[in-house]
């Protein structure tokens, strides 16, 4: 592991920007945490206090509009512009071994915001099915397995084509110690009902499930969702890499799918979570739709019809519509709840 620390790591201490940069290279091991499930079912205890922890895997990929490092640096850079605890937020990088130094060295420093950077072969051995599965499908993996390797707690679930734009803290997302989670109606994608009837529950098109990143997850039902999944003759990473390669031209399975599924099947999925009817309506919400760029049609209808979500905290700017990265910093600022870069300024681009 490599650790990217503002003035709190004694190893190997430079200066970047206005923060100190220190760098750890200590290799360590993480076995995953042994559970007895349903772990605490209707249990009235806490599951969620606070949620310090955030799990970004990175794979460095050259894109049209800049690269996956850039915008990873403009996601830490938001964080550190709107992380208002007084201890810092902890950012667990997961890199294939090869972005690993690059990663390490290439990325802003900031007092608040804590970066650790590990390489994927520290949670999968190298023989590991885990290698053989498509990019996409090894970074859901990572947001499940990383947080129970590490026993995190609540934790936030982030991409490097998520951005902060607006203020939280350590409690923002949590009440009465469940968590205010980003829901979707489960009749929105066919993933739903290939995944219950993979996890052995019913399939309900109308109820809703934990919609995709960027969302806050706790690590004991990541844990569950690979421990259900593992049960039988085949381990988890072989059992999923099967699942794709079985439904090719499909998607089988996402981790918010198995996660809720195996929650469900498990019935703790509200002893972890606030009702998605609660959820929609809370003065604080995870995530702006309407301020998101999906496409590059998006993009100037955005602009000049903008309306931000005064209660959301991120949004996406995917990195399909080919958006240069000053366009997406700008646009980023527009819709910052602190900053506010005009529109004639992104128009222009």
């Amino acid at each position: 592991m490599t650790m990217i620390v503002a003035m709190e790591h004694p190893a190997m201490m430079k200066q970047s920007g206005t923060a100190t940069l220190c760098v750890s290279s200590r290799r360590l091991i993480h076995p995953p945490v042994a559970r007895d499930w349903p772990f605490n079912p209707g249990s009235s205890m806490p599951m969620f206090t606070e949620i310090r922890h955030a799990v970004l895997p990175l794979a460095l990929r050259k894109l049209r509009g800049g690269n996956e490092l850039e915008r990873a640096a403009l996601l830490i850079e938001s964080l550190a512009r709107h992380w208002r605890d007084r201890r810092p937020l902890q950012l667990l990088i997961v890199s294939p071994e090869r972005d690993v130094d690059k990663v390490q060295v290439r990325l802003p420093a900031f007092p608040n915001v804590l970066v650790s950077v590990y390489g994927e072969r520290e949670f999968f051995p190298r023989f590991s099915s885990f290698y053989a599965m498509p990019g996409w499908y090894r970074q859901q993996i990572v947001k499940l397995l990383v947080p129970a390797a590490l026993a995190l707690g609540g934790y936030l679930t982030l991409d490097a084509d998520v951005f902060c734009v607006d203020d939280f803290d350590a409690t923002t997302f949590i009440q009465d110690g469940r968590a205010l989670s980003r829901w979707e109606p489960k009749r929105q994608h066919a993933w739903w009902q290939r995944t219950a009837r993979y996890v052995g529950v019913p399939y309900d098109a109308a109820a809703h499930g934990l919609s995709v990143t960027p969302n806050v997850l706790h690590s004991d039902l990541s844990d569950q969702a690979l421990e259900h999944v593992g049960r039988g003759l085949l381990s988890w990473q072989v059992a999923l890499s099967l699942r794709i390669l079985s439904r090719i031209g499909t998607v089988p399975w996402t981790e918010y799918a198995l996660y809720t599924s195996a929650a469900e099947r498990a019935g703790n999925l509200f002893d972890y979570h606030v009702h998605w009817d609660d959820c929609y309506c809370q003065v604080s919400q995870v995530f702006s739709e309407h301020s998101s760029i999906w496409h590059a049609s998006d993009f100037a209808y955005r602009i000049q019809h903008m309306r931000r979500n005064p209660s959301a905290k991120f949004i996406v700017v995917q990195s399909k519509p080919g958006l240069s990265m000053d366009a997406v910093r700008q646009y980023c600022l527009t819709v910052d709840s602190r900053m506010g870069a005009s529109r004639s300024e992104l128009l222009s681009q």
